[in-house]
């Protein structure tokens, strides 16, 4: 099993095999917590337009997501994946934009399978891929607004891989340098300590969001 690290934008429109899309800080965390806490299915979208289309075509459906960090005008939720764990999401399906992850999952037309992988599942995420033995994997830690390396994505692609490569890397020592990155220090000015907290705890769910092309929407798989 080969194991390549390709980051941002252009590292998602070059994957290949099974690819997993990372946006640690936030929306890797909060299409898992969607599924988590009972959506029937999230629809990623990678414009803003197309998000205010789809609630207007479903009403009961949730719009959640950010640009610049920021709430939209109209939106039911934030990108906060603290904020989407606290509800009962049973019977519900979720819309999802952002300026990094879902533009991660949309662009990656070149891969056979796109998962979604963050903290919150990576035990999960590290079965599946074992269970399945792809040939190829390709990792995408989707950055800032998906166009500049982010030090929370590149640090769980590089955990992630050395896991799969079997070794063993020290998680501690991963979590201080993103405690003390960039991306973490501005979720503290945004006030979003809970979001930050949230994003380091290991295994909250065990479930893979899976995107399916053909419904355009990202269901759970369980490894």
């Amino acid at each position: 099993m080969e194991v390549q690290i390709k980051s941002c934008i252009e590292g998602a429109r070059q994957a290949r095999g099974l690819t997993v899309i990372i946006d640690v800080f936030r929306s890797s965390n909060t299409i898992i917590s969607a599924l988590g806490q009972g959506a029937g299915w999230v629809i990623p979208v990678g414009e803003l337009q197309e998000a205010y289309q789809l609630k207007k075509e479903h009403t009961g459906h949730l719009l959640v997501g950010e640009r610049k960090s920021i709430t939209p005008e109209g939106f039911d939720y934030g990108n906060s994946p603290s904020r989407i764990a606290s509800l009962d999401l049973k019977d519900t399906n979720v819309i999802i934009t952002t300026s990094a992850g879902t533009q991660g999952i949309v662009n990656a037309t070149g891969a056979d399978e796109i998962l979604i992988g963050s903290f919150a599942n990576a035990g999960a995420l590290m079965d599946y891929i074992r269970n399945k033995a792809p040939r190829h994997v390709t990792l995408v830690p989707m950055g800032f607004e998906s166009a500049e390396k982010a030090e929370e994505d590149e640090q769980f692609a590089l955990y992630l891989k050395a896991r799969l490569d079997g070794g063993d890397p020290d998680l501690d020592s991963v979590k201080q340098k993103i405690l003390h990155c960039s991306g973490a220090d501005r979720l503290r000015r945004i006030g979003r300590d809970d979001d930050l907290h949230f994003a380091m705890e290991l295994n909250t769910y065990e479930l893979i969001p899976f995107y399916d092309r053909e419904s355009r929407r990202i269901k759970a798989i369980y490894p």
